[in-house]
């Protein structure tokens, strides 16, 4: 027998989404910094600061102490010797869990949803540097003597485009080893309308590893600790409980957790 049970529907999970959107921007924008110089009082160049360009400012602003931004790296195009401030920032994002009434899936992801399965739908922001034709030969910051190639490129705008993304996945357990860690699996993804077909697939590859990797995994940390935090419990170590088919659940429009609780 478990010690806490605990549901929330996708309907719930969507506000708290748009909770998250506002109070851990963070967890939304992803940015490779720009520069921007640095001006003395004569207004001669004495260095280089970060300069975080988006595309859509983050507003409104985060409680203190709160990060706007996860730092990502900066993008490489071969051929030009500066790397590219990007910025990818999800605009939209919307759950559905089995068995799936609220999103519409497109034909390549054919409903309805299987067993424990759940679909969401985003809209995500990119943006890109343009590259000038001077990039090629990036400028030289000289000062006593000492030279150094500018690590990213200086910009104050960047050229955006939006994507609407669809994807069905699963949960899973033991990520890493950890038997008690949470994670995502994606089943499938789908692009509307970009074209051609190989442009398509690139950018599903490159959106499924970021998903992976980055975004999907700090939303599941951030609701792993919602039941404990809601009930204001402090020093206790929940865990899932063993014995049961499926832990967490994907079932009946909502995500049910069983947890074992040890008490400091």
């Amino acid at each position: 027998m478990a010690d806490l049970y605990a549901a929330v529907t996708d309907d719930a999970l969507n506000r708290i989404a748009g909770f998250l959107h506002a109070r851990a921007p963070y967890l939304f924008n992803y940015v490779a910094p720009s520069l921007r110089p640095r001006l003395d009082d004569a207004g001669a160049v004495i260095g280089y600061e970060e300069n975080w360009v988006v595309c859509t400012e983050v507003d409104p602003p985060p409680p203190p102490g709160v990060p706007r931004y996860r730092r990502i790296p900066p993008f490489q195009l071969p051929g030009v010797p500066i790397r590219l401030p990007c910025a990818i920032q999800l605009i939209h994002l919307r759950f559905d869990f089995h068995p799936g009434d609220t999103i519409a899936l497109p034909p390549e992801l054919p409903g309805p949803l299987a067993p424990q399965r759940f679909a969401l739908e985003a809209m995500i922001e990119f943006g890109l540097a343009c590259v000038p034709p001077a990039a090629v030969a990036p400028p030289v910051l000289s000062t006593h003597s000492h030279a150094w190639d500018l690590p990213v490129l200086p910009v104050d705008r960047l050229e955006c485009f939006l994507i609407r993304i669809f994807v069905v996945g699963h949960l899973i357990t033991g990520i890493g080893g950890m038997p008690q860690q949470i994670g995502l699996e994606l089943d499938g993804l789908e692009i509307a309308d970009i074209k051609p077909a190989g442009l398509e697939g690139a950018v599903e590859c490159y959106l499924i590893a970021m998903l992976k990797g980055a975004i999907l995994p700090q939303l599941v940390l951030a609701l792993q600790a919602v039941p404990i935090h809601t009930l204001g419990l402090t020093a206790v170590t929940p865990s899932l409980s063993a014995g049961l088919p499926n832990n967490p659940a994907v079932e009946n429009n909502a995500l049910h957790v069983w947890l074992d609780l040890a008490f400091a």
